[in-house]
């Protein structure tokens, strides 16, 4: 592995994390982002350009190719500066941050009363909160059901912004409520009980096919969510 990469690359993701890297103003970028109508062949936001060389980068380096990865990882300094010309100058002021990312958890929406059409890619990569701002973790993934013709519920790793091969735990869909860019998705649970949720092993998906691991996942989660 390239070793040097990937410490530099949790260097940085300390950086981001430290700035709330992808916590906008409530008025957003402006026209063109946060917007979850989104066409395609558009570039997206910050955030989602950063979650598409933070892959590359990985690759990368567990492939032992450190001068692919440090050339990738200078393209993510490069969104990260870009980003904060966009945000302004309070892009560095932690309580402005925090000003921020609350005033769009008390505007999140429940997701099953959005009218619009969504991309998955709009989901993917959005940070899970607590209503009082406790972070829980980032969606890495949605499954459907296509039977019901739904999304069944989301995968969320436990870790940082740019977190590799931590836990993934298992949320439903209908639990969760939606900042209006989508950056932000808020779910009514304790840090604790997102711990103790039900996982699904990296490469053991066909777990969860099952009607007993469903029926276990609505149990959980129907005894957990609002009831702290």
């Amino acid at each position: 592995m390239a070793q040097q990469c990937l410490a530099d690359l949790r260097a940085f993701e300390d950086e981001l994390a430290g700035v709330g890297f992808g916590v906008l103003a409530p008025t957003g970028y402006g026209t063109g982002y946060g917007s979850y109508g989104m066409g395609y062949g558009m570039s997206g936001t910050p955030r989602q350009k950063m979650q598409s060389l933070r892959d590359a980068a990985y690759v990368y380096a567990f492939d032992g190719d450190e001068q692919s990865c440090q050339t990738v990882l200078a393209s993510m300094r490069q969104v990260y500066q870009e980003h904060q010309k966009l945000v302004g100058p309070e892009s560095d002021d932690p309580d402005a941050r925090r000003t921020w990312r609350r005033a769009h958890l008390a505007q999140a929406t429940p997701v099953t009363e959005m009218d619009r059409l969504m991309r998955a890619d709009i989901v993917i990569g959005a940070d899970i909160r607590t209503p009082q701002d406790q972070e829980l973790g980032e969606i890495e993934d949605v499954v459907l059901d296509p039977a019901r013709q739904t999304i069944a519920y989301v995968l969320a790793s436990r870790g940082g912004f740019l977190g590799l091969g931590g836990e993934l735990v298992a949320v439903r869909w209908s639990d969760l409520r939606a900042s209006t860019d989508h950056e932000i998705y808020v779910l009514d649970a304790s840090p604790e009980a997102f711990a103790a949720a039900p996982k699904v092993e990296r490469g053991s998906f066909d777990q969860t096919s099952g009607d007993n691991w469903r029926s276990t996942l609505d149990q959980y989660w129907a005894g957990v969510v609002g009831k702290r």
